[in-house]
């Protein structure tokens, strides 16, 4: 089947969308390498031009529990050291597992040192109690939470506990409900003694809370239990992050040891390179056992090409021209320490440190074809006093980037190493294409496509700033009503074959297909569609987890797009022409309200009869008009891809 030429530019904005950055952008929720960032001012000495804008990641806003899943599965064989380090490092990470699920404790103590946390200190972060903790994480109360979501609670005797809690040993144990319990399950009847002389009297120091059901206490019912350092518990170390209540949530810029950027330096992408690349020496990628200029010296040396700030190309030599950052796809390196350098041979993929020890960011798939690369974070595993694994559990997108692009580096060397790295074995895989109209396959910039004398990318589209419509909508849809967390009521439309709720800041029905193909996509998420379709209303908490900010921005970008196109090409009644200009806007918001068979200018409503549809097009155009988008630097998602819909196929609204 053919593609009409017309489709071809909708495609590549279908397959690839592109995000503005402001500095104070509102989503507070990332996945799918789309971050919350902030625009920071670079000066730049190296010239005579200004200061240069830079986009970085907002840590203030990002959480172990917010960063894309894992692309990749894998398993730790533990049992070779764990008598050696008192317990068993055995792990298994599956693809979609966000950090906080396969991170533990003595994993980011050295990098984040998160065990100096108190369950009160997190709580106090989501409440937002802090003067610098603005974060809008989810409020965390402790009355509400069972022990058993606490697990390393169940893991302490009463002994360590009356040492650990604040006045607890003094404390009655009939006012310590589960302590309480655990003794009547003993036979032991001591209510109105405290906890100190039970101790004394009964010989019970050694037993511990898991030996009872905590499902049926909460955290609280333990008084000051909330006051004690995480690490003042046996056995912290071996926690995961995501059995420590709300720790997860923390943004990772306010940690006790927050991930903040190591140096200054940034640098311009002057050119990406493919593996077919070799011998390339002036590197400024590594690891922090071989430093941070390891050469390529054999085979598959992808890398990037970077230049200082003054822009001027090669006519303008300094030391920092040409320096290359070699892809860790296509190149490892020595990693790790202690015992634990044993792990994955004690290879890495070669990358650099600029945010500090939590993560190593790693170069992926340079592709000078489209004149872009992706980038991945990695982690590592340590274990207390025992060392740490090399950064090898990966990769977790990151961002990608455009020639000219600036990117942060963090520190540089010009220390040298006579090592080199190791090639991985890695091939190239295949790039999205489409077919054209004499049928040759061609490759598709995730970026920007030309038409002729068109340029479209997904902040701007047939002269339409998406950007904009997409805060027009808003205006009308969700702002004072929840925006993204915003949930309609359940209505049915077409006769009763769809039915759904609209969901997010657009108020985009459940049976919408764009979204559709977001939400099926995850675990649970077709499972999910089926609830709402009959009835269900989400939770704050599954909307999130199903339908995320990033990704309701996604679909609207797409959706609108796709109307954008068809609509076009269509005649406007009231002017007997095709669709443009103010109108073409009208019209597409019309078909968002009301659906794309929905009557032109027509006197119909939604189902809460808020608007006829002429008038929610004026009311969007005219707020549209009003938007200050921010038209920032672009970032690319390489990691969305959406499958052509037809419009023929899409359905009213019926909101």
């Amino acid at each position: 089947m053919k593609i009409p030429k017309a489709w071809i530019s909708l495609l590549v904005v279908i397959n690839c969308i592109i995000y503005s950055i402001a500095a104070q952008a509102t989503i507070n929720t990332i996945g799918d390498g789309n971050f919350p960032t902030r625009i920071v001012e670079v000066a730049n000495p190296q010239s005579r031009l200004p200061a240069t804008k830079v986009l970085l990641p907002d840590w203030s806003r990002i959480s172990l529990a917010q960063l894309p899943g894992i692309s990749q599965s894998g398993a730790i064989d533990g049992s070779p050291y764990s008598q050696t380090l008192g317990y068993d490092l055995s792990r298994t990470w599956n693809v979609g597992m966000t950090p906080d699920q396969y991170l533990k404790l003595g994993d980011i103590s050295e990098a984040l040192q998160a065990e100096e946390f108190s369950l009160q200190a997190i709580q106090a972060i989501a409440l937002g109690t802090q003067p610098e903790a603005n974060t809008g994480i989810n409020s965390i109360d402790l009355n509400q939470i069972a022990l058993s979501e606490f697990p390393l609670i169940g893991e302490q005797t009463l002994s360590h506990l009356a040492q650990v809690v604040p006045e607890l040993a003094n404390t009655q144990v009939n006012n310590i409900t589960p302590v309480a319990t655990l003794l009547k399950s003993k036979g032991i009847t001591a209510s109105n003694l405290t906890l100190a002389q039970v101790l004394t009297q009964y010989e019970v120091g050694q037993m511990k809370l898991g030996e009872i059901d905590l499902s049926k206490f909460s955290i609280s019912s333990i008084p000051n239990l909330d006051a004690v350092q995480l690490q003042q518990f046996t056995g912290w170390m071996n926690s995961n992050v995501s059995d420590i209540p709300g720790l997860g949530q923390v943004p990772l810029g306010l940690m006790p040891n927050p991930i903040t950027e190591i140096g200054s330096s940034v640098m311009r992408i002057d050119v990406v390179h493919g593996p077919a690349e070799n011998r390339r020496n002036n590197t400024i990628s590594g690891s922090d056992v071989q430093g941070f200029s390891v050469p390529c010296t054999v085979k598959d040396c992808a890398y990037l090409e970077l230049d200082d700030l003054e822009n001027a190309g090669r006519s303008d030599r300094s030391k920092l021209e040409g320096k290359q950052w070699i892809s860790g796809k296509y190149q490892e390196v020595e990693g790790g320490r202690g015992i634990l350098k044993a792990v994955n041979n004690g290879r890495e993929p070669t990358g650099r440190l600029p945010f500090g020890k939590a993560f190593k960011v790693v170069v992926m798939e340079p592709d000078e074809t489209t004149d872009t690369v992706d980038t991945a974070l990695f982690f590592r595993f340590c274990a207390w006093r025992m060392g740490c694994t090399p950064y090898f559990i990966g990769p977790v997108p990151f961002f990608s980037y455009k020639v000219n692009s600036l990117i942060f580096v963090g520190n540089l060397s010009e220390q040298r190493t006579n090592t080199t790295s190791l090639p991985t074995g890695a091939t190239r895989e295949p790039k999205a294409s489409i077919t054209n109209r004499t049928g040759v396959r061609e490759k598709i910039n995730p970026c920007t496509f030309s038409n002729g004398s068109q340029s479209i990318t997904g902040q701007s589209f047939s002269g339409i700033d998406l950007r904009s419509l997409l805060n027009a909508i808003a205006e009308i849809e969700s702002v004072g009503s929840g925006d993204y967390k915003a949930i309609g009521i359940h209505t049915c439309a077409d006769g009763g074959l769809n039915c759904g709720r609209a969901l997010g800041r657009y108020q985009f029905m459940s049976y919408n297909p764009y979204a559709v193909q977001l939400i099926a996509a995850k675990p649970g998420g077709k499972e999910f569609l089926s609830q709402v379709e009959q009835g269900h209303q989400p939770t704050e908490a599954e909307l999130f987890e199903f339908f995320p900010p990033s990704d309701q921005d996604r679909a609207f970008m797409v959706d609108m797009a796709n109307k954008i196109q068809v609509t076009q090409e269509q005649i406007d009644p009231a002017t007997g022409e095709p669709f443009t200009g103010d109108r073409l806007i009208e019209r597409v918001a019309q078909k968002h309200f009301g659906g794309d068979y929905s009557k032109v200018d027509g006197n119909g409503s939604d189902a809460l009869g808020r608007l006829s549809l002429k008038d929610y097009g004026k009311t969007a155009l005219a707020s549209y008009r009003n938007s200050n988008s921010d038209n920032g630097t672009l970032t690319c998602s390489p990691n969305v891809n959406f499958s052509y819909i037809s419009t023929a196929k899409n359905t009213e609204n019926g909101r």
